[in-house]
């Protein structure tokens, strides 16, 4: 149960710094930004947060917001994995 905690950490660590970074070239008041930004943050969550937080989507904004929002948090979880696989320990 340690394992998926401290790898879901080390995701959120990568993504945070990935934001921090794009943030310095970003034009931080347009809606892409915005958006960038809230699929960073659910990107960040466990399994269990986001699937709660995707429902709570579902029911304000539809099912194809809900999609889009966790079809790109799992392109950028993925890119976190690939980025840590990557790093030398």
């Amino acid at each position: 149960h340690m394992l998926p905690n401290r790898l879901d950490a080390r995701i959120a660590n990568v993504i945070s710094n990935t934001i921090a970074d794009e943030r310095a070239t970003a034009d931080t008041a347009s809606p892409a930004w915005r958006a960038r930004c809230e699929v960073a943050q659910f990107a960040m969550y466990s399994d269990p947060d986001r699937r709660i937080f995707l429902s709570h989507i579902a029911d304000r904004r539809g099912e194809a917001a809900a999609s889009t929002l966790e079809q790109s948090a799992s392109a950028m979880r993925t890119q976190a994995i690939y980025f840590l696989a990557r790093k030398p320990s």
